[in-house]
């Protein structure tokens, strides 16, 4: 069953720049940029499409008539920061975080959002997912909460909705993926050169959780085949964790399943592109406690030579789980090798973050700290032979506020590292808080090129709440930051372009 939302449902392309933030871009010490996204949006209009477009401001309107003299002509590069720039340091060197354009590196170039069924709905995006023409698919969930006159709340099961946006940033069509009893709890999507969409999820089945894997059209967004796989162990719960393209133009899955009372595995299937057939499948077991071992699969992408790399959480014992990547080889077979970082003996929980490959065949790998009161985060570039190249951590990046997370790593089509997530802002003296997202794109040695964070624009002292959740590369090296906008309790879709 497809279709989308019937009570309403907006897609809002927002462009716009910094320009009249005095606080849009401040240059660090090392020359790095560390700007800060915002503006204010200009007046709406409406079509009959449903479609909201809010053009960016200039700073020339004038509400008072005719001026008693012409103001002269904005020049970028004269040290005075001026209409249509973010920033303006007197000259046009390209990386001393202010380019020749007068925009800040790694600046929002724009962003869409969509509205939930109603103000009181649920609607956040969880993956996003790149095509090769600059179109992307946003892959969310929605949760659909009805209030009635005496205010009581009727609250749906999360569904899985996938918004396709050409690449002009409108939506070409818009799904619900499952009906609305089926649990259907989506974890990452692809799109392939044909403009195809894969969207892998977890199902609730007959006998407890499967992994599932869609095929959807890209011209309409419906159903060409579907995948289900159930672990041997009768009432396991077998999870998906991630999905990737092969070069080949196949798909690779990951995921954890119990195919036997000890616990579950880490579990990765290649599938045909035309139906869906198993091509190969191959697993990994951690060495566990010796009488149980329950891993747990994530992230996955795969090598220009077909390699697959593949995150995972390794239990060791009940105190100690180890943040570990795994490297299969192209046609399927044990695992070549296993990196885990951080296993020093110590008691801690860490699990995998995101992981991808670059065209030289260097892994990008991230780690995350998934208990404890100090949250963390690492990130590491490894050679094809396990090399460490370089390594950075939270620290290397959190410059205000708290609660900073990474949601989101790729490379781009240069080798530049994407990283991109989200952090807490505190306004002591006014007694408010928000959340708001960054982005940093890193060279090949792993030096901070530009960092930037992003500020929902607001005529509020308190600004929405941005939240990411899942962060892809385009093939321009446009980044993709998708995740959620609440602005005055409405909790929206929000995926923000990042130019490069």
């Amino acid at each position: 069953m497809h279709g989308s939302p019937a009570i309403r449902s907006v897609a809002l392309l927002a462009l716009f720049c910094a320009c009249n933030d005095p606080a849009a871009s401040t240059a660090t010490d090392d020359g790095s940029a560390a700007a800060t996204s915002t503006g204010e949006p200009g007046t709406s209009s409406s079509s009959s499409t449903g479609t909201t477009v809010v053009p960016t401001t200039t700073g020339d309107e004038s509400s008072s008539g005719e001026p008693g003299f012409d103001p002269p002509a904005p020049v970028c590069g004269n040290g005075y920061r001026e209409s249509g720039e973010e920033c303006d340091d007197g000259n046009a060197v390209e990386d001393d975080g202010c380019a020749s354009d007068c925009l800040v590196p790694c600046g929002l170039a724009g962003e869409v959002v969509a509205l939930s069924p109603s103000a009181e709905s649920e609607l956040w995006v969880v993956a996003v997912a790149p095509a090769f023409d600059g179109s992307f698919a946003a892959i969310a969930r929605q949760r659909e909460i009805i209030s009635d006159e005496e205010g009581m709340q009727t609250i749906g099961l999360a569904r899985t909705r996938v918004i396709y946006y050409g690449p002009d940033a409108q939506a070409a069509w818009d799904i619900l993926l499952a009906p609305a009893d089926a649990r259907l709890t989506p974890v990452g999507g692809v799109v392939d050169e044909a403009g195809d969409v894969y969207v892998a999820a977890t199902v609730k089945g007959a006998d407890g959780d499967d992994v599932r894997v869609v095929k959807l059209a890209g011209s309409d967004g419906h159903v060409l085949w579907t995948i289900d796989h159930d672990g041997a162990e009768p009432m396991s719960d077998d999870r998906a964790s991630g999905i990737a393209l092969a070069p080949d133009g196949d798909v690779v899955v990951a995921g954890d399943v119990t195919d036997d009372p000890l616990g579950g595995d880490v579990w990765v299937r290649k599938l045909a592109a035309d139906d869906g057939a198993e091509v190969w499948t191959a697993g990994w077991s951690g060495a566990g406690n010796g009488m149980f071992s329950n891993d747990d699969a994530g992230r996955l992408a795969v090598a220009a030579d077909g390699s697959v790399y593949v995150g995972a959480r390794e239990y060791v014992d009940y105190n100690i789980g180890e943040a570990v990547l795994l490297k299969f080889p192209e046609g399927g077979g044990p695992a070549e090798w296993v990196f885990s970082p951080l296993a020093d003996g110590s008691v801690h929980s860490h699990g995998p973050g995101w992981v991808a490959v670059d065209a030289a065949g260097d892994a990008l790998y991230t780690a995350v700290r998934l208990s404890g009161a100090v949250p963390n985060f690492w990130v590491y570039k490894l050679g094809a032979d396990k090399a460490v190249l370089w390594e950075r951590a939270l620290a290397d990046f959190a410059v205000d506020g708290d609660q900073w997370t990474l949601d989101g790593a790729g490379f781009d089509p240069d080798g530049e590292v994407v990283l991109a997530g989200g952090f807490r802002v505190k306004d002591k003296q006014g007694q408010l808080e928000w959340r708001e997202a960054w982005l940093a794109r890193l060279g090949n040695d792993g030096a901070a090129r530009c960092q930037v964070r992003h500020r929902a624009p607001s005529p509020d002292l308190l600004p929405p709440d941005v939240v990411a959740y899942d962060a892809a590369v385009g093939a321009d090296a446009t980044a993709y930051v998708g995740g959620t906008l609440v602005n005055a309790g409405e909790q929206q879709s929000w995926v923000g372009l990042f130019r490069p």
